[in-house]
């Protein structure tokens, strides 16, 4: 536990401090206990220390022709792959790219395998993602896996690939998936034998994910358990056939060496991921223990299994799918044992009840299971499902008919062909009525999905001490004064992070975020009562990419419920637009308003058709109008004027003005350009402001010198993606800011930029990336 808080915090500095001390005032009884956690914790320090940043190395932005070699390729939902390149050079200059190149792929013609050499022309740039507070970062997560650059293709890209040998997986797969149903439930069988997803439609996975049922169809312990049954299958088959083995080998062992090969078989088919081995893991842990003759417990397993992976690989710790699989089974061996003695009896009743109790036994696994890993599910996915009944119906399914028929078929790919298309058709079936089933439901609406507030860090660890707590008070037979006390513990760590959030209002607190939404913008703002105004919403001309769902709404409902108290929309541009409609649907949306102008393109035909069906008063802002938040904090109007008709666009933008007891705090003009600034100024409303979110992310065709001047902002925001087209924000837009005594940031560099303003005192600038920032 020591070597592993060492290594994550790195990431999470104080839950995993507070986690470690909890754990040594549990466990280290003994000062040489508590010396060998720290020491741990001092080499796990060491060994997930993140490399340190060459400021003098060279990165790669633009088009190049590269040669490189396939170090790894991940299948992803919607014909995507991710393909990790290593020895990467630039054949114009023959210079070496920097670490790996991660080069994402939609609709490849062909998935290439590791090992391949090849040379292509491609647009690399530096590895930069996301970065807003309260939310994980990819980029973080592949910086740890060595990568420095990045790239994109669609289609038939300008790759010439060298002649390799095929590997007896990729072999098998090629073998094997032209039997395959051209169907979702085909493309789902794919998935559960070899882990490829690509096949795997987007629609399909989202209604998947709703139902609480994406485990299911990711490689996890629970398919490699289904797995190792079949060997205990054969282990009987083997007694009833060769009795006299029963005199060499007690069943249990015979049991053990009959599913190993099949489990070693699946892991690697499943591509070794970190789920599957971790059970593996664990069963070698558990064999080991039965064959030496000592009792195994399954803590003990999980613990030994976490230990061979860390130490093998210190980054997989901050594996997102191994980190759930470790929390589902901690949920597992805390209360399954609890759950099954309440539920023993009914098994002795009599063969009626036995169905009872296998569903009833299913029942306590999925919700012991969920219980543990709930925290962490609301933390990166910010939602929660109501549908894990589901589960009761769809896992005997998988279990009992698809994963088995799946395996037949695939054994039987090599030498009976028609065999193995009866069995993946059977198999592709049972997946195929559950996705027609799920369809019929979503389309009753009872496939709903619920954001939640997302806990901090802190609460988590106090959610998983609660839950240890109470498996202890629950036990019979163990002490509880020191259950009691650590109960007491973790209740104060959930309560203590809303306690400072309610704070706000004595601390006389006002915060504007600028989010970091990629080539769009949004904008949050919450005074001091904790109400909460969303000025757009981020958007972007990907239809795979809600950033609403994935950047605004968790950004929106970190420590925080998912509500909104005013929604505002400039304009019905995508890159404004298309965020919101997320944010609509899900959230507590108290008041709308824009300006009503509207263009000939499908978001604003959707929007009208959403403020048709609303629940809450949608305004019709113009100048001169006022959107009060709070008491002494609202929203001026400024633009456009109150005459203004014809369609929405960047020139009929609502300007913004953010007051507080008479302090212009921050001046947002959307996407108005020159023309439009000019009239704004003309109308003479005040403009001044301590921060400015620079007009149509930092355009050339915005650039006004006076405006600037007007505006008197000590900050200026451009709300951008890193290497844009546009070339946002132009040179010539940050030397006039600068000219003007402008400090101007951007979201590509320095992530989501927050605003701080407490009582009278000056303006706190944060970075999501950088942290505190200063004037220079």
């Amino acid at each position: 536990m020591g070597y592993l808080g060492g290594i994550l915090v790195w990431a999470h500095a104080l839950p995993v401090v507070i986690a470690c001390m909890l754990t040594a005032l549990a466990f280290a009884r003994r000062g040489r206990t508590f010396a060998l956690m720290v020491s741990c914790f001092g080499l796990g320090l060491l060994a997930g220390m993140p490399g340190v940043e060459d400021d003098q190395m060279a990165l790669l932005n633009g088009q190049f022709r590269i040669q490189g070699v396939v170090d790894a390729v991940r299948t992803h939902p919607g014909r995507r792959i991710s393909v990790l390149v290593r020895d990467v050079v630039e054949l114009d200059t023959n210079a070496t790219l920097p670490g790996r190149l991660l080069w994402s792929w939609t609709d490849p013609p062909f998935i290439p395998q590791a090992g391949l050499k090849f040379t292509a022309d491609l647009r690399i740039r530096e590895l930069r993602s996301r970065a807003n507070f309260g939310l994980s970062s990819s980029e973080a997560y592949w910086k740890r896996k060595g990568v420095r650059h990045r790239a994109y293709s669609r289609g038939a890209a300008h790759v010439t690939w060298e002649e390799g040998r095929i590997s007896p997986r990729a072999w098998l797969l090629n073998l094997a998936s032209p039997l395959m149903p051209d169907t979702q439930g085909g493309a789902a069988v794919r998935a559960l034998l070899f882990g490829d997803r690509f096949l795997l439609e987007a629609d399909f996975m989202d209604r998947i994910r709703r139902a609480g049922l994406s485990h299911s169809l990711a490689l996890s312990g629970l398919h490699l358990a289904l797995v190792a049954s079949f060997g205990l299958g054969a282990a009987s088959v083997l007694s009833r056939v060769c009795p006299w083995l029963l005199l060499i080998l007690p069943r249990r062992k015979l049991a053990v060496l009959s599913a190993f090969p099949l489990v070693a078989a699946y892991l690697w088919l499943g591509d070794f991921s970190p789920s599957l081995l971790r059970a593996f893991v664990m069963l070698t842990a558990v064999s080991l223990h039965l064959f030496i003759g000592s009792r195994s417990h399954p803590q003990d397993a999980l613990f030994a299994a976490m230990a061979v992976l860390i130490m093998a690989d210190p980054a997989s710790a901050h594996d997102l799918s191994l980190q759930l699989s470790v929390l589902a089974v901690g949920g597992l061996v805390l209360f399954m044992p609890i759950a099954a003695a309440l539920i023993a009896p009914l098994r002795d009743r009599g063969a009626l009840w036995r169905p009872i109790h296998g569903l009833l036994t299913l029942l306590a696994v999925t919700c012991c299971a969920n219980l543990f890993i709930l925290p962490a599910q609301v933390l990166y996915f910010s939602e929660v499902t109501a549908h894990l009944w589901l589960n009761l119906l769809w896992l005997p399914v998988l279990s009992l008919a698809v994963l088995p028929l799946a395996f037949l078929g695939l054994a039987a790919s090599p030498c009976c062909p028609l065999l193995a298309k009866g069995c993946f058709f059977a198999a592709a079936w049972g997946v195929d009525v559950l996705d027609r089933f799920l369809v019929l439901l979503d389309g009753a609406g009872f496939l709903a999905v619920t954001p939640v507030l997302r806990p901090s860090g802190v609460q988590v660890v106090g959610y998983g001490v609660v839950l240890v707590a109470g498996s202890v008070l629950l036990s019979p037979a163990r002490p509880r004064a020191r259950a009691l006390a650590f109960l007491g513990l973790g209740l104060t760590l959930l309560a203590v992070p809303p306690l400072w959030q309610e704070g706000r209002q004595w601390r006389d607190e006002v915060e504007l975020t600028v989010l970091d939404t990629g080539m769009s913008q949004a904008i949050m703002v919450r005074g001091s009562t904790g109400r909460t105004v969303l000025v757009d919403g981020g958007g972007g001309w990907s239809a795979d990419y809600d950033p609403g769902r994935a950047v605004v709404g968790p950004a929106l409902s970190w420590q925080h419920p998912p509500r909104v108290d005013r929604v505002l929309l400039s304009h019905v541009h995508a890159d404004h637009l298309r965020g919101l409609f997320y944010i609509l649907d899900a959230f507590e949306v108290a008041w709308f308003g824009w300006s009503g102008l509207v263009d000939q393109s499908n978001d604003s035909r959707r929007l009208v058709e959403r403020l048709a069906q609303n629940s809450w008063p949608a305004h019709r802002l113009r100048a001169g109008d006022k959107v009060v938040i709070e008491p002494g904090l609202h929203l001026e109007v400024l633009y456009p004027a109150p005459a203004e008709t014809g369609i929405s666009d960047n020139d009929t933008s609502l300007a913004l003005r953010l007051v507080r007891n008479g302090r212009g705090l921050a001046l947002l003009p959307a996407d108005l350009e020159k023309s439009a600034l000019e009239r704004l100024m003309r109308q003479g409303s005040a403009l001044t402001a301590e921060v400015l979110v620079l007009p149509h992310h930092g355009s050339k065709s915005s650039l006004h010198p006076r405006f600037l001047g007007k505006a008197g902002a000590a900050w200026a925001v451009a709300a951008c993606g890193p290497g844009n087209r546009f070339g946002f924000p132009h040179p010539s837009v940050v030397l006039a800011c600068k000219r003007a005594g402008l400090e101007v940031l951007t979201t590509a560099e320095h992530g989501a930029l927050r605003f701080c303003w407490r009582g009278e005192k000056a303006v706190r600038v944060e970075s999501a990336r950088f942290g505190a920032l200063c004037r220079d």
